[in-house]
């Protein structure tokens, strides 16, 4: 008897430590033009920026050391590795949202994959994002590179399940399709960047992009923040991690890329290794963004999705 309570026992102890399983990906029930064509330049431009802020902070960067610029523009356009930042748009619980994405690599043939915040594409089982379009290279109610809409989406189970660590998943990844183009793939038009899972980012810099829309910023046009990594949130490896930026809502999803050769910019062949997550109330010039362990819920759903 008490070997079996002591097996029962040991039983519950590892469901209750096992990660929440995987849900499907949710696929998009409507045809890719009639998803575009849900976009019109004044649907995108009312819609509301996805964000995620905690209470408290009250910390900060020092202004010496990092900045937030305005992605320059080339010929009126974005262009070479900027032209892989797009902006996300998306119907949760009825409202339209924009966040940030990153057109990133894939081995399956065919399949174009944007990497974003979990956020963006779930808040747990029963509300999922339809709608979801990508516009890489988004300029003012422009979309240059096409209007991407998703075939599939999905998140992490932690992210999922909503709990109290939920922001150390905050990712999503989906594929999606050229509506006017079905043939087409992102990495024919407009390139992907690699990604990286387990880079300790302790000592490193980093350059985070995105398109923030809540005030001051208006949602137009994209910004990148190039700082040092900071700190954890709070003390271990598997909090999120906190580089100095003031960018807002609407950034959400942005990638984060290692500066390799800190020059302040995500050079070609830099990798993406974090998205913007969230940030505290009293904190107005931090940005968190979740670490990808090598193992990770995060790598266990590019591998599923890529």
């Amino acid at each position: 008897m008490a070997a079996a309570l002591r097996v029962l026992l040991a039983t519950v102890l590892v469901a209750a430590l096992a990660p929440p399983a995987a849900a499907a990906p949710k696929k998009n029930p409507k045809s890719p033009q009639e998803t575009a064509a849900y976009w019109s330049v004044e649907r995108m431009k009312a819609a509301k920026p996805r964000e995620r802020a905690k209470p408290g902070g009250g910390g900060g960067g020092q202004p010496s050391d990092w900045s937030r610029y305005t992605v320059p523009l080339v010929g009126g356009a974005y262009a070479g590795e900027n032209r892989k930042n797009g902006k996300v748009f998306m119907t949760i619980d009825g409202g339209n949202y924009v966040c940030s994405g990153t057109a990133v690599d894939s081995t399956t043939t065919g399949v174009s994959l944007v990497w974003t915040a979990g956020h963006c594409v779930t808040d747990g089982p029963g509300h999922e994002a339809t709608n979801l379009m990508f516009a890489p290279g988004y300029l003012n109610g422009a979309t240059p590179n096409g209007k991407w809409t998703y075939t599939q989406l999905d998140s992490t189970p932690g992210w999922e399940a909503q709990g109290g660590d939920r922001f150390r998943y905050d990712v999503g990844a989906v594929r999606v399709i050229n509506a006017a183009n079905p043939g087409a793939t992102l990495t024919g038009t407009v390139g992907t960047r690699p990604i990286l899972f387990g880079q300790s980012p302790v000592g490193q810099r980093l350059v985070s992009y995105g398109y923030p829309a809540a005030k001051p910023f208006k949602g137009t046009q994209q910004y990148a923040c190039a700082s040092p990594f900071r700190r954890w949130d709070t003390v271990t490896l598997a909090d999120p991690m906190q580089i100095s930026c003031d960018m807002t809502g609407g950034s959400s999803g942005g990638g984060w890329f290692l500066d390799a050769n800190a020059n302040s910019v995500g050079d070609a062949g830099e990798p993406l290794v974090s998205v913007n997550s969230y940030g505290y109330t009293f904190e107005k010039t931090t940005m968190y963004g979740p670490f990808m362990s090598g193992t990770g819920q995060a790598r266990v759903l590019y591998d599923a999705m890529k």
